[in-house]
């Protein structure tokens, strides 16, 4: 008999590969909007104390936004997060340019055509409740290691 592993991150696996076991394009696509929504909100949307617990969460669309999540991302977020699989946002799209994904105004100001040129923007966290600087400088009296 064969034996079935998972590997990969649970917390982005898509509902469609939980209950069909089938990856597709449409399974990147939710596993973009898991990614986005963790990039802004330092956690991934769907967590538990368990791969089986965090997977009932895909399941049954159990998430929710913390407060002073932007409007555009979480309106893209919600997009992508979307048991039907052809229903997210880029499934419909032909080729490999998703062009309803970069229209969305999450991307607005995004030059698509020169984006290998371009110098990244710093990130910023979003850290609710933080006291932290805007930008973040290692003390001089700091040196590498654990001592």
């Amino acid at each position: 008999s064969r034996k079935i592993s998972f590997v990969g991150t649970a917390q982005y696996v898509s509902p469609d590969l939980l209950q069909n076991r089938v990856d597709t394009r449409a399974s990147d696509l939710w596993a973009l909007g898991c990614i986005i929504y963790q990039m802004i909100s330092g956690l991934p949307p769907f967590r538990a104390p368990t791969e089986f617990l965090t997977f009932q969460k895909i399941l049954k669309m159990e998430y929710e936004f913390p407060e002073g999540f932007p409007a555009d991302a979480k309106d893209l977020v919600e997009k992508l997060l979307v048991l039907d699989h052809t229903k997210r946002l880029g499934s419909d799209d032909t080729g490999d340019t998703y062009e309803s994904i970069r229209k969305h105004p999450f991307f607005e100001g995004i030059d698509w055509e020169n984006i290998w040129e371009q110098t990244p923007p710093k990130i910023s966290p979003y850290l609710p409740g933080g006291s932290f600087e805007e930008e973040y400088t290692v003390p001089d009296h700091l040196e590498p290691g654990l001592g």
